[in-house]
């Protein structure tokens, strides 16, 4: 080797070994780390792996084509030593400088790693006074949710800015996750476009939890979790629901009986229920509805109907389903309007129908429909211990009954959604909680909440004797539906 030749590698590793330290922060903790950098002239490099391990990116060396490849979720980034080209996400682009190496890793000048490396919810910054590298996840502790296909499904992956406690519920075709006190930007974790089985995904940002949401295109298999604790990253594997074939036969065997529908209008008597403008009442709203449905459903072959009141009287809730169970009734509906309370803005902004089964609430909005439908027990002359039993009665009546009474639910709001177009559906329009005038029934129970009777719009509608007979017939083809299915038999 010539001696120009030695002189002039000796000045490389001088430059490239001058302290030039940098730190990167995070702002969860505000702690500094030191990142691997050297300083080639006036230019400032860091380690493009440190950086990686720093801010949850996986990344593997390929030492055949000397190419480092970074991955995040669905974000891909492919770097390669003394080469300006990079590929980001499978487009190939160029970096004003090449990658260069050094101790074992890639380097890339500082500068350049916000644009690289900052992405949906998160931002990183290079604070050239301080020399750190300031990374700012999201003020939402769900920051994404994306789909990507696979053989056997789909992968579902939800990024999180931190660890936070959820669970799910699956009543088809909604698969939804609830972030206990998370929040969400609903504007930004949304996705329209339809990946294998999964046809959408939404998020609701309710007052003590957030909700993540996935619209199906076929009945599904449990689904199976994975946690990436480095990555903050919950991975759901969703796959269809694989059908066993039966034998085929000449007739199809359907076990036509009779089938008994107790139908409860809510409220009653010195219970008013919600009240609207004008002084309109819950109680006589719902007794209307209730009245037109059971004058339908007595026209229909195979159904007995019983009404759990037809006047204007008080019921306790107890003696609702009391009188559905000596029914020996195949399904029991409750029939009432929702409220909200605050200010007029909240008033007007709150609107739609929505229906829901017996199990504990996932989020606050659902907790305060039943906390309102429940405060009749005040009314009572020996109002019961409701909170001590209700979770023995949900264990007991609410788990026997659940597929079906998430079922009617879901018939429900097809119905209403094909047939009223006039009211929105709130939220995904189907929804669980502890109402405790569905606890104690031994059959398939919903509660129908059939508008905001504090919304001025939802109340002119409910008011109307032409729109609440619409809204019996939708509840009625629902029921008849279900009769259909409930004959064939549930698998």
């Amino acid at each position: 080797m010539s001696r120009v030749k030695i002189v002039f590698i000796i000045m490389l590793f001088f430059v490239l070994s001058v302290d030039s330290q940098v730190f990167l922060k995070k702002d969860s903790s505000g702690k500094k780390v030191s990142v691997l950098s050297v300083q080639m002239e006036s230019v400032t490099f860091v380690s493009i792996t440190d950086i990686c391990e720093n801010i949850g990116y996986r990344w593997s060396w390929d030492r055949n084509i000397q190419q480092l490849t970074c991955k995040k979720n669905k974000r891909k980034l492919d770097f390669f030593q003394d080469n300006s080209f990079f590929i980001l996400d499978s487009k190939v682009k160029q970096l004003p400088v090449a990658a260069i190496r050094h101790g074992g890793t890639l380097l890339l000048p500082v500068n350049l790693i916000p644009e690289l490396f900052s992405e949906q919810g998160s931002e990183l910054k290079w604070n050239a006074g301080t020399r750190t590298i300031e990374y700012n996840k999201s003020k939402h502790s769900i920051i994404s949710a994306s789909c990507e296909k696979k053989k056997n499904g789909v992968l579902l992956t939800i990024e999180l800015a931190d660890s936070i406690p959820f669970d799910y519920t699956y009543f088809y075709p909604n698969l939804i996750f609830n972030f206990v006190k998370g929040t969400v930007d609903t504007q930004t974790v949304k996705d329209n476009n339809r990946v294998g089985i999964v046809k959408s995904i939404s998020s609701i940002q309710y007052k003590n939890s957030a909700q993540v949401s996935v619209m199906l295109a076929n009945h599904i298999e449990e689904p199976v979790f994975d946690y990436v604790q480095d990555t903050r990253t919950l991975m759901i594997s969703i796959k269809p629901l694989s059908i066993k074939k039966k034998p085929v036969t000449s007739q199809k065997t359907i076990n036509k009986r009779n089938m008994v529908i107790v139908i409860d209008p809510g409220h009653g008597g010195k219970d008013p229920g919600a009240i609207g403008a004008n002084g309109i009442k819950e109680k006589d709203i719902v007794l209307n509805i209730s009245a037109h449905l059971a004058d339908l459903l007595k026209k229909k072959d195979d159904i007995t109907v019983y009404l759990t009141r037809d006047t204007d009287v008080f019921i306790p809730l107890r003696d609702r389903t009391k009188f559905a169970n000596e029914k020996k009734a195949d399904l029991f509906v409750s029939i009432h309007a929702n409220a909200i309370s605050g200010s007029k803005t909240r008033k007007e902004s709150t609107r739609g129908y929505k229906f829901y089964f017996l199990s504990q609430a996932k989020n606050e909005e659902d907790k305060l429909a039943a906390m309102r439908e429940n405060a009749v027990i005040e009314l009572e002359e020996q109002p019961q211990n409701y909170s001590h039993l209700q979770n023995v009665l949900i264990d007991l009546a609410g788990n026997e009954y659940l597929k079906e009474s998430q079922d009617v639910c879901i018939l429900l709001d097809q119905k209403f959604n094909a047939s009223l177009k006039s009211i929105p559906k709130l939220h995904l329009g189907v929804g669980q909680a502890n109402f405790w005038v569905l606890n104690g029934a031994f059959m398939p129970s919903v509660l129908v909440e059939t508008g905001f009777i504090t919304n001025s719009s939802d109340l002119k509608l409910l008011a109307d004797k032409k729109y609440q007979k619409k809204v019996a017939s939708a509840i009625c083809d629902a029921i008849v539906n279900f009769k259909k299915e409930y004959e064939i038999g549930y698998e």
